[in-house]
């Protein structure tokens, strides 16, 4: 399918898509620039349907990088189906699957076009009305905070039981409605080591991650993680 890009057309291969050969016009507006801010990806939002396209470019420049970017971004990324899209897509059922909220996926895919650096595309629902983790808990006062975390620590445990630990946890990777419900929107994740040990071990370093939050309240976290941990493995 050819997809707009503000004017730029590029084909890609879309799967799970659902527009019925409806094509797709990608603005960037002030929404998909305040994404860019706290995110590594670019963003845009289709015209239509108002549904937020995630867009990961190639890392290296053919011209400067010529065998990098032939090896990892094409090679790699595009013909052993290694880019970005794919392993969001799956890493978001696995979440979705251990009762986490997610957006719904409306489409994801590549281009194989090798002059084009737009190889990874992810097309999701835009949930409104919603902030950053971040702005959520820096709203909340003390006792809104400790029980925004214990939510938090639910679901870190419903990923946990699942088998998978979050591989870039901070806040700016959740949405919250006005509730405090959490919407996860970036979902990359890795399974679990086998023994109860190494289990521990890879959710202690997900949490531990300087970016989640400041000492006091990783600290806070990491007493109740560590709480609910050993609960379970008397449950058992």
């Amino acid at each position: 399918m050819t997809l707009d890009f503000e004017g730029v057309k590029s084909r890609f291969v879309l799967f799970e898509y659902e527009g019925q050969g409806r094509s797709l016009r990608l603005v960037k507006d002030d929404r998909a620039r305040l994404l860019e801010g706290i995110a590594s990806s670019e963003f845009f939002f289709d015209v239509e349907s108002g549904a937020l396209a995630k867009v990961k470019r190639d890392k290296y420049r053919g011209r400067k990088r010529p065998l990098r970017w032939l090896f990892r971004d094409y090679f790699e990324k595009r013909l052993m189906f290694q880019f970005e899209a794919r392993k969001e897509i799956r890493s978001q059922r696995a979440v979705r699957a251990a009762g986490l909220v997610t957006p719904r996926c409306v489409a994801w895919g590549l281009s194989f076009n090798p002059f084009n650096r737009r190889g990874s595309l992810l097309l999701m629902e835009h949930v409104q009305d919603v902030v950053t983790g971040e702005q959520h808990f820096a709203s909340l006062e003390v006792a809104g905070r400790e029980a925004f975390l214990m939510r938090f620590c639910g679901d870190l445990m419903r990923l946990a039981r699942a088998g998978y630990a979050h591989r870039d946890l901070h806040m700016n990777n959740l949405l919250c409605t006005a509730r405090g419900e959490i919407i996860w929107v970036d979902t990359h994740v890795r399974p679990l080591p086998r023994s109860k040990r190494g289990k521990w071990r890879e959710v202690y370093r997900s949490i531990s991650n300087p970016r989640l939050l400041d000492d006091g309240w990783r600290e806070w976290l990491h007493k109740e993680m560590k709480r609910r941990w050993k609960a379970e493995d008397q449950r058992r």
